[in-house]
């Protein structure tokens, strides 16, 4: 299963889950090792899923109130993990700890969802689960010319 983690989240600790403990059935990148800084989720997360991508991994803690960037993901057909908004004001190490430490329920939730949606990583260290997240974004409609 691909995963891809948007710019919110550092290149080395994406680097540290890869070594650490992604299964071997899972791949996961970063968004800069495709794209430049800065390219808006609506633009690469859909070349993500054409390339085959299954989920994006995102520490945006403003994502979940931009219905465009919500309608770009879903329509794309990939599933949305969000870290919480504590994990972007925590240091670099706690960052690091906190997804490896749930890095293995992650890729238990996303391989028993069948249907893309938004999970919630709960900020922590403890045994519960992520939460389902339930966003409606705004239609995106086609300008028909």
């Amino acid at each position: 299963m691909k995963i891809r983690a948007d710019e919110h989240i550092a290149p080395k600790i994406v680097r540290a889950v890869r070594d650490l403990v992604l299964s071997s059935t899972h791949e996961l990148s970063h968004v800069r090792e495709y794209h430049s800084a800065r390219t808006a989720d609506e633009t690469w997360v859909p070349r993500f899923a054409l390339e085959g991508g299954k989920a994006i991994l995102s520490a945006d803690r403003h994502m979940l109130a931009r219905p465009h960037q919500q309608a770009a993901v879903l329509a794309s057909g990939v599933s949305c993990i969000i870290l919480p908004p504590q994990w972007a004001q925590s240091r670099r190490h706690e960052q690091a700890a906190h997804i490896l430490w749930w890095w293995p329920r992650i890729e238990a939730c996303l391989e028993a969802t069948e249907d893309p949606r938004f999970w919630k990583v709960p900020f922590g260290f403890d045994k519960s689960k992520l939460e389902e997240i339930s966003v409606r974004p705004a239609i995106v409609r086609a300008e028909v010319r």
